[in-house]
């Protein structure tokens, strides 16, 4: 029987997930894999550099147990589960009907249910086991529909791979009020620079906000929009405009252009 009281502080732990920011969480040295800031489309986090098992499973078991740490420098006990999962389809790196994940124990544990199904995000270690950590892109099956669109798609998909996303310009300053939005309009027109290791590519926004270019070869890519001055925050703030593209991947970009801001001064609100 899974024990009730680990469930509940690992499903405390998501929640808090999702309210507070990644760096308030977990200081540096316990921070989990994976960047918990976003939600990646599929076809970007199933190529994350922490990720080498993508698979659909229902779970047949699970063991617990606690594991010490010492957090913030007072020592703790974490919740840790082997979970064991009968494999219905795989996607990357696994093969065989049985798959054995390993979460938690460091503060980044998925809470995993007996008897659910669930796309799976992990990491190969060394045990032959897979580790999951909550900033994966793990998900019950039933939130996973984009993505299993996306995974089975694979085997016949073209070759090359994506960048998109969205680029919009402020029309108003910071609002000094608690949880006030800024209003802003879509950057039609303006140029996406996707500079790769040998060619240098150009896309335009288009009127409503968005930006494609398909086909671009496997590789690492530094993604740009350029301004006259303006400053330019990306969403969310610190995402590296340098990502590691693969074949039949993608990688996703934000930008708000901010005129009324000075450069290098704080992170404007959404």
């Amino acid at each position: 029987m899974v024990n009730s009281c680990a469930m509940l502080r690992g499903l405390v732990f998501a929640l808090a997930m999702s309210t507070y920011c990644y760096s308030q969480i977990h200081p540096p040295d316990h921070s989990c894999e994976g960047d918990c800031r976003t939600d990646f489309p599929a076809c970007q986090g199933a190529w994350q550099p922490n990720i080498s098992a993508v698979f659909l499973g229902r779970v047949t078991d699970i063991r617990e147990e606690d594991i010490p740490i010492v957090p913030h420098e007072k020592k703790e006990l974490a919740g840790r589960q082997l979970v064991t999962f009968e494999v219905e389809e795989s996607f990357i790196g696994v093969s065989g009907k049985i798959a054995t994940v390993t979460s938690g124990g460091d503060l980044c544990g998925f809470p995993f249910s007996k008897g659910r199904e669930y796309l799976v995000y992990g990491r190969h270690v060394g045990t032959g086991e897979i580790y999951v950590s909550v900033c994966s892109s793990t998900k019950w099956k039933k939130e996973a529909v984009e993505d299993l669109k996306y995974l089975r798609s694979l085997p016949t998909a073209p070759h090359g791979g994506t960048v998109f996303g969205t680029a919009f310009r402020y029309t108003s300053p910071v609002n000094e009020r608690p949880m006030a939005l800024r209003k802003g309009t879509p950057a039609s027109g303006q140029k996406i620079e996707i500079q790769g290791t040998s060619e240098k590519y150009e896309v335009t926004v288009d009127a409503q906000g968005k930006f494609s270019l398909s086909g671009l070869p496997p590789g690492r890519y530094t993604v740009l929009l350029n301004t006259d001055g303006a400053v330019v925050h990306a969403s969310p703030p610190g995402l590296s405009p340098t990502v590691d593209l693969a074949d039949k991947g993608c990688a996703s970009f934000n930008f708000w252009i901010d005129p009324f801001a000075k450069k290098n001064l704080g992170t404007p609100q959404p």
